[in-house]
C-alpha cells in the first residue's frame, strides 16, 4: 500500500524533521511504501514575521548558512520525499503525487497562528474526492479554538476518514463537532526505539552541563539560570536561535538535528519551553524541568499529565528544586509504552479500514 504524508519535514528546526523521520521510519517498519511530499512553501524558510525572517538571513548568514546544510543532510540521508518538489498548494493540485491513503502528518499543521494552519495543502485539499485522506498526530497546537478557526478546520476536515491528534483537549473538541471518535495519540518521535536515536549520537561537549533550549529571555529562566549556578558546577549550554536569551557557557547557534539530540542526552538537566525537548527528555529519561510558553503549550501538558510530570512545569522561583530531583522512570516508561501502542494500533487501523 503506497502512503503519501504531507508534513513540515524539511523547517531548520529539530521537532519538525523529527516527527517526520519517525513517522515515515515507523511505516516503512510497518511493509508500508512511504514517499513525504517534498512540499516547501515559501514562508517555511521565512517564517510567521518575513521583515525579520529576512533579516535573520542577513544578520547571521555564516550560522543559517551552516544550519541549512546540516539540515539538508539530515533530511537527505534520513527521509524518501517526492521525486518532485511543490512549492505552492496550485501545484500539488495540478500535478499531486500518487498514493492509496494521504496522510496529513504530525506537528502543528492546523494551528492557524502560523501561515500553514490556513494552507489548504496540509488539509489534503489537493486530494481526489474517492481517495483515503487520514490525519495522525496533527496539531491545533492551544487549548481554547476561537470558534472562526475551529469552524474553518471543521469544514476542511469533514471527509476524512480518520482523525487523530496530539492534544486531548483538542481531541474534545473536535469529536463533538465531527461527531464521530477523535484519537489522542502521541507524537511521532515516540514511536519508533530509543535504539534508533542512540545510533544518531556522538558527545559533543566533554564537562557537566545542562541544556537551555527555547526558553524567552526572562526572570523567571533567569532565576533558574542562577539557581543551577548556584547549586552545581555545571555548564550551561543554550542552544538554538540567535539570541542570547540567558546567561550562558556556550551558545550553540548552529544546532543541526544530530547535535540537538546529542546535546539533549547526554545533558545533566534539559531546561526548556519546548514540546520535543520535553518529549525526547522522556525518551532518553532525564532530569528536567518545563517553563511553559505563553502560547501553544498544551501539547506539552498532555503529555506531562500523562507521565504523572505536571510537577515539572516551572511556574515560579518555588518550582525550581523539581529539576534536581531523579524522575521514576520504571512507571514512566510503562505508561509511554501503553500510549505508544494504542497510539500504533490507531495508526495502523487508520490507514487498513
Amino acid at each position: 500500500m503506497k502512503l503519501s504524508i504531507i508534513t513540515l519535514h524539511s523547517i531548520y528546526n529539530p521537532g519538525s524533521v523529527f516527527q517526520a523521520f519517525a513517522l515515515q521510519k515507523y511505516l516503512l517498519s510497518e511493509g508500508y511504501d512511504v514517499e513525504i511530499i517534498d512540499y516547501r512553501p515559501s514562508y517555511s524558510t521565512i517564517g510567521k514575521n518575513k521583515l525579520k525572517g529576512y533579516l535573520r538571513k542577513i544578520l547571521f548568514f555564516k550560522n543559517q548558512y551552516i544550519l541549512k546544510q546540516k539540515y539538508e543532510e539530515f533530511i537527505n540521508s534520513t527521509m524518501i520525499l517526492t521525486n518532485k518538489r511543490y512549492h505552492t498548494f496550485r501545484e500539488l493540485e495540478q500535478n499531486p503525487p500518487i498514493a492509496d491513503v494521504y496522510m496529513s502528518g504530525s506537528d502543528q499543521l492546523w494551528n492557524m497562528d502560523y501561515d500553514c494552519g490556513r494552507d489548504l495543502s496540509y488539509y489534503l485539499g489537493f486530494v481526489e474526492k474517492n481517495k483515503k485522506k487520514i490525519a495522525y498526530s496533527t496539531s491545533i497546537g492551544k487549548k481554547n479554538i476561537p470558534s472562526e478557526e475551529m469552524n474553518l478546520i471543521i469544514s476542511r476536515v469533514k471527509d476524512f476518514s480518520s482523525i487523530s491528534l496530539r492534544e486531548e483537549s483538542s481531541c474534545e473538541q473536535l469529536a463533538v463537532r465531527l461527531n464521530k471518535e477523535i484519537a489522542w495519540v502521541c507524537d511521532p518521535v515516540f514511536l519508533i526505539s530509543v535504539e534508533v536515536y542512540r545510533k544518531m549520537i556522538t558527545r559533543i561537549i566533554k564537562e557537566k552541563y545542562i541544556t537551555v533550549y527555547l526558553s524567552d529571555k526572562g526572570d523567571l529562566l533567569n532565576a533558574v539560570i542562577n539557581d543551577i549556578r548556584k547549586k552545581t558546577d555545571y555548564k550551561v549550554i543554550l542552544i538554538g536561535g540567535n539570541r542570547t536569551r540567558c546567561s550562558c557557557d556556550r551558545h550553540v547557534k548552529d544546532m543541526g538535528p544530530y547535535d540537538f539530540l546529542s546535546l539533549i542526552y547526554y545533558s545533566e538537566i534539559v531546561v526548556s519551553s519546548s514540546f520535543h525537548a520535553t518529549a525526547f527528555s522522556l525518551i532518553f529519561n532525564k532530569k528536567f524541568g518545563v517553563i511553559l510558553p505563553p502560547k501553544n503549550g498544551e501539547r506539552i501538558e498532555s503529555i506531562l499529565n500523562l507521565c504523572g510530570l505536571k510537577s515539572h512545569l516551572i511556574g515560579s522561583i518555588n518550582d525550581i528544586s523539581i529539576i534536581y530531583e531523579d524522575v521514576d522512570y520504571s512507571k514512566i516508561n510503562i505508561a509511554l509504552t501503553d500510549f505508544v501502542d494504542k497510539s500504533k494500533s490507531v495508526l495502523r487501523n487508520s490507514i487498513e479500514y
